[in-house]
């Protein structure tokens, strides 16, 4: 097995690039529009009640949930050597609670979904980027994760057309299905009727990853040990300095990725309060942003192969900021498309060329252990980012101002983030033989070891 092997069949590929598709469905679904917007519906945008401070607080439980899990899913995905039934069993469970929250009554019941179907999400995402390896052996990591984002991004677009007509168009979509209708409410603007939809397409289009990824065992499985797990990440946490770069680029995610996420969750709710733009308006706004992240996923993609993944995600973050500052100080609904799409090529680039360098940085060894410290970095960014928001907005009496006092910060948070990058090595992903990981000498057997 020391030798190089064969790539990834392009159907495997293409396997693993429709999960992106999928899920990318659920995070502008439910993690960006219509359940805050739901939320919205029922609390308003008061002060201590508000729909800013619910959906910002949810999201920080969910994250600290993740930050408590990530660890032992990523020793899973390493000493068990199996991820693809992982993320099949995580998904599905997503996409089941995702379906409940059709039936969520009341705002708790609703919120409580929400953390539930958010953690299975996010869990399941540390599979899936550890299987990166395997399907771009002789292809090229960064164009490989690009053409996941990007189509992840065509997902988003087709979700929100196909979604906005059920929210829109639930009196005349109920007649027309018959009994199987009666989930639908009939009123314009019934933000609960994506929620099913969102939970079928996300499923859809997960099943082909579940059955023709590769999912290669380099080694003999080992048992799991949850204690074993946290001592082993408290061991790498403190032998960081033996991986170079590692630690200072978990150090960079944790703040880049607090301030786009952060950004990301409340882009929806954001238009709603400041400018008082309509459901129309802003799912306008999120569906002309999204067609700029199809662009910047799949551009970035191949510049992070042909430049390298540091000084493309520097490009990246520059554009995160700039996108932040303009939104922050909108002098009308205008500006936010303005920034929009500079908001959807800096998400592209980041998801598409963030992996990357985490696998040109990372042994192999430990590629699933640190794409667990990858996903808690993002996770324990992801508890703050929120938490500061919902702070800052009681610090300042909520409404408009304090909306954008709590957005401009994250653009401080980005330029730290930017400074930390620059002290990252320029390194390039390689699999286990020397070979790059876009050289036909790089087998995905090798990838992993």
């Amino acid at each position: 097995m020391g030798g190089a092997g064969p790539q990834a069949s392009g159907l495997a590929v293409w396997a693993w690039v429709f999960y992106d598709f999928a899920n990318t469905i659920f995070a502008i679904s439910i993690l960006s529009l219509f359940f805050p917007l739901w939320i919205e519906e029922r609390v308003g945008s008061g002060v201590f009640l508000s729909a800013p401070s619910l959906v910002n607080g949810a999201t920080a439980v969910s994250a600290l949930l993740v930050v408590v899990s990530a660890p032992l899913f990523g020793a899973v995905a390493d000493l068990r050597q199996r991820r693809v039934p992982y993320l099949a069993a995580l998904t599905v469970v997503s996409v089941a609670l995702t379906a409940a929250l059709d039936i969520a009554g009341g705002i708790l019941v609703g919120l409580a979904l929400f953390v539930a179907a958010d953690l299975a999400y996010q869990s399941a995402l540390v599979f899936y980027n550890a299987l990166l390896p395997a399907v771009s052996a002789g292809r090229g990591a960064g164009k490989v994760s690009g053409y996941g984002t990007a189509a992840g991004y065509v997902g988003s677009i087709i979700a929100l057309v196909v979604l906005t007509y059920f929210v829109e168009s639930g009196g005349a979509l109920r007649p027309l299905l018959g009994p199987l209708g009666g989930w639908l409410e009939t009123g314009s603007g019934a933000n609960s009727n994506a929620f099913l939809p969102t939970a079928v397409l996300y499923l859809l289009f997960s099943l082909p990853a579940f059955f023709l990824v590769p999912d290669p065992a380099v080694r003999p499985p080992r048992p799991v040990s949850p204690g074993a797990a946290y001592r082993d990440v408290a061991r790498t946490l403190r032998n960081l300095r033996d991986y170079s770069g590692v630690g200072t680029f978990i150090l960079a995610t944790v703040l880049y990725t607090d301030a786009a996420n952060t950004a990301i969750a409340n882009m929806a709710l954001y238009g709603r309060v400041v400018f008082e733009m309509d459901n129309t308006e802003v799912r306008n706004l999120l569906l002309f942003s999204t067609v700029f992240a199809v662009v910047g996923s799949a551009a970035f993609g191949y510049l992070c192969d042909r430049f390298g993944p540091k000084k493309t995600l520097l490009a990246v973050l520059v554009l995160w900021f700039v996108a932040i500052v303009t939104a922050a100080g909108a002098l009308g609904a205008w500006m936010l498309f303005l920034a929009g799409p500079v908001v959807g090529v800096a998400l592209g680039g980041m998801w598409t060329v963030g992996r990357v360098m985490l696998v040109a940085l990372s042994p192999p060894e430990k590629l699933g252990e640190f794409f667990g410290l990858f996903s808690l970095a993002g996770k324990v960014s992801a508890v703050f980012g929120p938490a500061l928001t919902v702070v800052l907005l009681f610090a300042f009496g909520g409404g408009a101002v304090a909306y954008r006092l709590s957005i401009g910060s994250l653009a401080v948070v980005m330029a730290f983030g930017i400074f930390f990058l620059l002290r990252v090595p320029d390194a390039r992903p390689k699999a286990p033989n020397g070979a790059p990981l876009d050289s036909p000498g790089a087998g995905a057997e090798d990838v992993g070891r």
